[in-house]
């Protein structure tokens, strides 16, 4: 059976405990939240207290700011729509340019991406490291089923001059995760 890609990409969806650990870290007062690529919607589900945004089409979206940007964002045209042709996001680029633009909606921003996001690239290091990077949380390589792309969540927090905090999230015991090797 051929899956579509909107079947592949819940391949790539956030687990419940992640997506509870990413909201774990939105500040207190935060009343606006942008989750820009709410997918199936496990994150989104869990920010109901706040007053959220979550278009069905990020590229369409207007420029606004918000308090919090909470996100997963797709990172292959095969597990994304609406993506405008001009968009060079052949790759990895398409995640990144969501994150990027992102960036310039709010202060703070916590974002899952493969660790490679700042691993691979000298110019996006920089440029996430002089917005500021208050931690970084690496999940296990087998969070996403058949993926064996090392992932991390991202605090970002504009202005953040403090070292930056390296965790580790732990998932072994959750049977969602659970995947034979």
């Amino acid at each position: 059976m051929i899956k579509t890609k909107f079947e592949k990409g819940a391949e790539f969806q956030t687990p419940a405990a992640v997506a509870e650990y990413m909201r774990s870290l939105i500040p207190a007062g935060t009343i606006s939240v942008l989750e820009p690529t709410p997918g199936e919607g496990n994150i989104l589900n869990l920010l109901g207290e706040y007053d959220v945004t979550a278009p069905a089409n990020f590229f369409t979206l207007d420029p606004s700011r918000f308090d919090c940007i909470v996100m997963n964002p797709p990172f292959s045209l095969k597990y994304a729509f609406g993506v405008p042709e001009d968009l060079e996001a052949n790759g990895m680029r398409l995640g990144y340019h969501i994150l990027l633009e992102c960036m310039k909606m709010s202060d703070r921003v916590i974002a899952l991406m493969p660790l490679f996001t700042i691993s691979d690239s000298d110019v996006r290091l920089r440029y996430m490291k002089t917005f500021g990077i208050k931690s970084i949380t690496m999940l296990p390589r087998k969070t996403f089923k058949y993926v064996r792309i090392q992932t991390a969540v991202f605090e970002l927090v504009k202005g953040w001059n403090e070292e930056t905090v390296f965790k580790a999230f732990e998932l072994m015991n959750l049977p969602q995760l659970e995947t034979q090797s």
